[in-house]
């Protein structure tokens, strides 16, 4: 196997489903655009909630809970 110093870092530029959250062990913190309202789901929630498709898919599936809109911005979390 080899030794840390030679694997190369992975990059989170290319996350665009919730399989590759969980693949990087990223976090997914989905805001509101309207109200601000905030939420941080794990890798796993987001896959067992909304399945492990299109990133772009799920976010128009997104409703507030708080004021109801649709707006919903997404940020990709690194991991802890």
């Amino acid at each position: 196997m080899f030794r840390r110093a030679y694997t190369p870092s992975m990059s989170y530029k290319h996350i665009g489903t919730a399989g590759d959250l969980v693949r990087f062990g990223c976090s997914l913190r989905i805001e509101c655009g309207e109200c601000a309202a905030a939420n941080t789901m794990s890798a796993t929630e987001v896959a067992l909630k909304c399945g492990s498709g299109d990133l772009g898919k799920i976010k128009r599936r997104l409703k507030c809970a708080r004021c109801g809109a649709r707006a919903a911005q997404l940020v990709v979390l690194p991991p802890l």
